[in-house]
């Protein structure tokens, strides 16, 4: 007798469960990269990316940088931390998170900033309970099992199967994927998720996940969404951008049919994850975390326009294999230099009236009651996951079901991105008085509808 569909989901959920339960067994072969007598010391850099070769001591700007965020942990964050509603909000938090957080700390001033404390006071119980409903109801298990096996598996956290830190992240994003039925789960949710997993507690990293979906300066429900709006609304600024800030690169691009689509997926999606030096990612995601939406024009604009003159070289394949792989290996500029070209542009594109796109609309924001909880199992038609549908974007992607690439090792010091350039103004007058064109203002009281927050049921 043929098993009907629901029975067939329900039993595959339950092996694959049942596999995260166990973790390794005893005897399993295990890859090579994943034998438990490697000596991991050796092999693991500062970013915790692991190597095929034994690493040399550390370089002595590489000692240099550790030194400093050590440094900057004890004389300023410690401080900081302490008396967090003194800084909360003010200037000076804001240049030191743009200096970048020390590794030591940056898990805790997440947690600050997202209000973590906040959401788990008034959502006690609801991740165990979510993680609880997703045994029994996830239709999306399948792809985040095969998705986890494949996310950051080169990095100390993830390379064990069904180790510590993929249980975390296999229980996150099947959480998630029940606690907000309209996206469930979308390729490139895993990747966020694990980089959350490796400064946050399992139950604290499911509720940033869930802060950036639908809080109102990161909102990236969006970005994940069938139809993906919100993707599409910032694909269309950055063309606006260029247009204006960079005439002669647009034209360029233009020429060699190079689209928006192509290279800006992963920028939007995942705040560059692994689209830049791990390192320099980290310190976006500390800004994006702070500043929101904002900074991921602002990126965008300043990868172009820090590389200007090398793109205007390239053809199409150069350009592309350029913007979506060339740009992970280390950069000419050191991080704190890009931050600072960051800034920048993050002022201009405001004064240019360009620093966000237009104002969101509706089905840009969750429209369903978030965290539900079924009662049992009722049986229903097998439908597609909301994310499976046609991505306008990096070689026609589908999500979800796009086998994901290894993200990269933390990058050789002998491997440098060809010198960026310092920037040059190509467009209008960045000065006090220049006129512009307004092309979207910040959104405001009267911009789309209020996303809910993660407790609002």
């Amino acid at each position: 007798m043929k098993e009907d569909p629901e029975t067939l989901l329900a039993l595959e959920r339950a092996k694959i469960i049942a596999q995260y339960d166990q973790g390794r067994q005893a005897g399993v072969p295990v890859d090579p990269q994943e034998d438990p007598e490697l000596p991991l010391f050796k092999v693991t850099d500062r970013l915790g990316f692991l190597h095929e070769k034994e690493l040399p001591s550390l370089t002595t700007q590489e000692a240099k940088h550790k030194r400093r965020d050590i440094r900057r942990a004890d004389k300023w964050w410690l401080k900081m931390l302490r008396d967090w509603g003194q800084y909360q909000g003010s200037k000076k938090m804001h240049k030191r998170v743009f200096k970048g957080i020390p590794p030591q700390v940056r898990g805790r001033v997440w947690s600050l900033l997202l209000d973590l404390e906040k959401v788990k006071e008034e959502n006690k119980g609801k991740y165990e309970r979510m993680k609880e409903q997703a045994r029994l109801f996830s239709r999306d298990i399948k792809q985040i099992d095969l998705d986890v096996n494949r996310t950051f598996r080169n990095h100390i956290m993830y390379w064990d199967r069904y180790g510590i830190k993929q249980q975390a992240l296999f229980h996150v994003l099947a959480a998630y994927s029940v606690y907000n039925t309209e996206v469930g789960y979308c390729q490139g949710m895993s990747e966020v998720a694990a980089v959350l997993l490796m400064f946050l507690g399992e139950e604290d990293a499911f509720w940033a996940l869930a802060q950036l979906m639908v809080s109102e300066r990161h909102a990236m429900h969006g970005f994940f969404v069938p139809g993906f709006p919100k993707l599409l609304r910032f694909q269309a600024h950055h063309e606006q951008v260029l247009t204006k800030g960079l005439p002669k690169l647009k034209q360029h691009l233009d020429e060699e049919h190079m689209c928006t689509g192509i290279y800006t997926a992963k920028w939007f999606l995942q705040c560059f994850i692994g689209r830049t030096p791990f390192s320099l990612t980290l310190k976006l995601w500390d800004t994006y975390i702070l500043e929101g939406e904002r900074v991921l024009t602002a990126m965008a604009y300043t990868v172009l326009k820090l590389h200007k003159k090398r793109l205007l070289k390239l053809p199409l394949e150069g350009l592309r294999e350029f913007l979506q792989d060339g740009l992970c290996q280390p950069w000419a500029l050191e991080d704190d230099a890009v931050l600072k070209h960051l800034r920048a542009s993050m002022v201009e594109l405001q004064r240019m009236k360009c620093d966000l796109p237009p104002p969101a609309k509706p089905e840009e924001f969750p429209t369903l009651p978030l965290g539900l909880e079924r009662a049992s199992p009722e049986p229903r038609p097998v439908l597609a996951s909301p994310g499976c549908e046609k991505l306008p974007s990096e070689a026609g992607l589908t999500l979800p079901h796009l086998p994901v690439e290894h993200e990269r090792p933390g990058p050789s010091p002998a491997q440098v991105v060809p010198e960026a350039e310092e920037p040059q103004n190509e467009g209008a007058s960045t000065g006090p008085t220049a006129a512009h064109t307004s092309l979207g203002a910040p959104r405001g009281s009267g911009s789309g509808l209020p996303a809910p927050g993660p407790g609002q049921l």
